[in-house]
């Protein structure tokens, strides 16, 4: 059967179900029970029933329900449909933020972490790895709360979990036997007598847009958010200290760099304050002597630079060493059976997990998030490590019971007018309660960790991976939490990564992030560090249409960019992700495309290479260099409507050719108007054309006036033979600024 939505209202669900009587020391096991839609399941202690419920022409919801009849406790529950998986190409998501995820198919698999590995480095805690099974076997892949199947097509089959409130949902691909199954981490969840849950509930999506599926899935989740809606205000970009100096930041650095932000005029919006600033994890109102002025003067000294001031914390995790851990340890989580304090990381030395439930506990973190907001007056706080507050089932609840909870509590004590962002959390626990969440593993200045990735370690450290997630979870952003792609990092000192991979970094960031940070100190910049990161402002708000890996680790992004009038204008950004160079061809022409404007990592430098062509024809052939990325401003077809026009045909003062520009205009007497962004304050290159004079002849005019001033004319070839066309040229003003 295929994995249409006509398959799943009518099919048959074979569950396998595990779970324990009150007083019966031995657990009861059912396997492959059959369950039609409208006839239930009942063995006199529970009944299983299962429907689907209608959504929209594209959509359904997949509903199955357990009664119990006596009181019991759930260990393990999954459902498996028999369904043609050829050709399907299957998003994998990762557990939290850092896990990684992308598409895979029938020749991958998603090995756990070896035991040995896991108990010298504690990197298992850090993922599901301890309690969900990895088969490591080829053709069998799963993804966390949500994935979609991506036929040859590019149509999108979508299953997104609508009750992660009473649970962590997987779907389970097993590509050999043609089996997707949805399982439940059910584990310590009891039941009452006559109690119904509604364990499973999935909307089931089919359309070619993703971003379309994903509006929908997005609908079921209440809206918490200090920022509602889908808004351009969430588009920001800021500073965290953590990627330059690590937990070594202290107040003379944070001065430091505020001071250095306000001379060169750089306008971000968010400065965070990172780990460092306390004395120990937990106590998070002792503050180290490295801040000897105290957090208030620091976040005033931020604010009145202009920005907001944002604060690092990890509400759930406790230090082996804290004052929290030595004097309350009945407020850390007690594993049952060896009664000490659960270990949920090898960070800072190992730290335990703060019990949410706990009256005290809770009174504790309502004084932090009171004094941090209010008395210190932080605009926002960074709420990391999150997953250790559910680190082990209890108390009648599963994992992601506890999960959805601590989240709920999250939003309930910081307030509804304060902005959060999430790190190290799954992620649909997150979905609308934070306002930005990173979804993807801490970037490096280095490209790749080659250890960890063959140690199956999928929460590594790694641009490379960081920026896989970042091009796989791109749908989120703005409908569920602004997307936190992590920093860019284009310093020279301390940084590895090269030209290119700091490009691609610093343009896939902004493009399909919401929130985008660097660390570096920009007082020590030379020239082209400058130059690079002022091409970043204004934070470019792109509307993502879609992502596509066309073949492997290469990634093909069409987005548009609103002008002032709100106009889209388009663009395809291509990334190789590859170690090696790869020849690529352009998308073909269209109504919105006759050419198209190219960038590349050093046009926006002091000495571009100019060997690179700036224009090139549709469906023509070009290489990226491995790790390059280049972007391309679609340019439209001549038309009469043009004529009395000025069209924008590409820029070097901005990543996004254009986004830099706030006016262009014909005035009366047909001179040209051009007004720019005030965030975008370095030197400004921008190529136009009047009407449909977009081909060369060697009489072309010489100048062309523009705000009074009269600019030249250039001459540029066209790359590329694409669609038969022959070599031709093109006649460009360029407006220097």
């Amino acid at each position: 059967m295929s994995l249409s939505l006509n398959t799943f209202q009518t099919t048959n669900s074979r569950v396998d179900v595990t779970y324990k009587l009150t007083g019966q020391p031995e657990p009861v096991q059912l396997s492959g029970v059959v369950v039609r839609p409208g006839t239930p399941f009942n063995n006199g202690t529970i009944v299983i029933t299962t429907h689907t419920l209608p959504h929209s022409t594209k959509g359904i919801v997949l509903a199955i329900d357990i009664q119990a009849l006596k009181e019991l406790e759930l260990v393990h529950f999954e459902a498996k449909y028999s369904v043609d998986l050829t050709e399907q190409r299957m998003l994998a998501n990762g557990f939290q933020s850092w896990s990684q995820a992308r598409e895979m198919d029938q020749n991958d698999k998603i090995p756990s972490i070896r035991s040995s590995i896991a108990w010298y480095t504690q990197y298992n805690l850090q993922g599901d790895y301890d309690f969900f099974p990895h088969s490591g076997e080829k053709g069998q892949i799963h993804s966390s709360s949500y994935t979609h199947f991506r036929d040859i097509h590019n149509v999108l089959r979508f299953f997104g979990s609508i009750s992660e409130s009473l649970g962590y949902t997987y779907f389970k691909s097993d590509y050999n036997n043609n089996i997707l199954s949805v399982y439940k981490d059910v584990f310590g969840k009891t039941i009452a007598p006559n109690q119904t849950l509604e364990l499973i509930r999935i909307f089931i999506g089919e359309s070619n847009q993703e971003g379309a599926l994903w509006d929908m899935y997005g609908a079921f989740f209440e809206d918490k958010r200090c920022l509602k809606g889908n808004t351009a205000q969430r588009h920001v970009n800021g500073w965290t200290s953590w990627y330059n100096y690590y937990g070594d930041v202290s107040e003379e650095i944070v001065f430091e760099n505020v001071d250095a932000l306000v001379k060169h005029k750089y306008p971000i919006n968010v400065f965070q304050i990172d780990d460092g600033f306390q004395t120990a994890i937990g106590d998070w109102l002792s503050i180290n002597k490295k801040f000897p002025s105290g957090m208030k003067s620091v976040a005033s000294k931020i604010k009145g630079a202009g920005f907001m001031a944002g604060l690092w914390l990890a509400p759930y995790a406790v230090g082996f060493n804290s004052n929290v851990a030595k004097k309350h340890p009945d407020w850390l989580i007690q594993d049952p059976i060896t009664k000490k304090p659960v270990v949920a990381g090898p960070n800072w030395g190992g730290f335990y997990a703060l019990d949410m439930y706990h009256p005290q506990a809770r009174e504790y973190l309502r004084e932090v998030f009171h004094v941090v907001l209010e008395d210190w007056g932080f605009d926002m706080v960074k709420l990391d490590f999150l997953f250790a507050a559910a680190m082990i089932p209890r108390l009648g609840k599963s994992r992601g019971e506890i999960m959805w909870d601590a989240m709920e509590q999250i939003r309930e004590l910081v307030g509804p007018d304060k902005l959060i962002l999430g790190c190290g959390v799954p992620l649909a626990a997150a979905w609308r309660k934070v306002d930005y969440c990173r979804i993807g593993s801490d970037v490096s200045p280095w490209w790749e960790d080659t250890k960890l990735k063959l140690l199956h370690v999928r929460e590594r450290v790694s641009t490379a991976n960081s920026l896989v997630s970042t091009l796989s979870r791109w749908a989120m952003s703005d409908r569920m939490f602004g997307n936190d792609p992590d920093v860019m990092i284009l310093r020279n000192k301390k940084n590895k990564l090269k030209p290119s991979e700091r490009y691609t970094l610093c343009v896939l960031n902004n493009i399909l992030g919401a929130l985008v940070f660097s660390s570096d100190n920009v007082g020590d910049y030379g020239k082209d560090e400058h130059l690079l990161y002022a091409a970043t402002f204004p934070k470019v708000v792109a509307h993502v249409e879609s992502v596509i890996e066309f073949r492997p680790e290469m990634f093909l992004v069409h987005f548009t960019v609103a002008n002032k009038g709100g106009e889209p204008r388009h663009y395809t950004t291509i990334s190789n992700m590859t170690g090696e160079s790869q020849t690529c061809y352009l998308p073909p022409s269209d109504d919105e495309t006759h050419l198209y404007f190219a960038t590349n990592d050093s046009m926006h430098m002091t000495k571009p290479d100019k060997r690179e062509p700036l224009f090139y024809h549709p469906s023509s052939r070009f290489t990226l260099e491995e790790h390059e990325t280049k972007t391309f401003l679609h340019i439209p077809p001549p038309s009469p409507e043009n004529n009395g026009k000025v069209t924008l045909m590409g820029s070097t003062s901005h990543i996004v050719p254009g986004a830099e520009v706030e006016l262009l205009d014909l005035a009366p007497d047909g001179s040209v108007q051009i007004k720019f962004r005030k965030e975008n304050q370095r030197q400004r290159k921008v190529y136009i054309c009047l009407g449909n004079q977009y081909f060369a002849t060697r009489a072309a005019p010489s100048a062309c006036k523009v705000n009074g001033v009269m600019v030249p004319v250039e001459i540029h070839p066209i790359s590329g033979n694409g669609e038969g066309r022959t070599e031709t040229e093109v006649a460009v003003a360029v407006v220097e600024a």
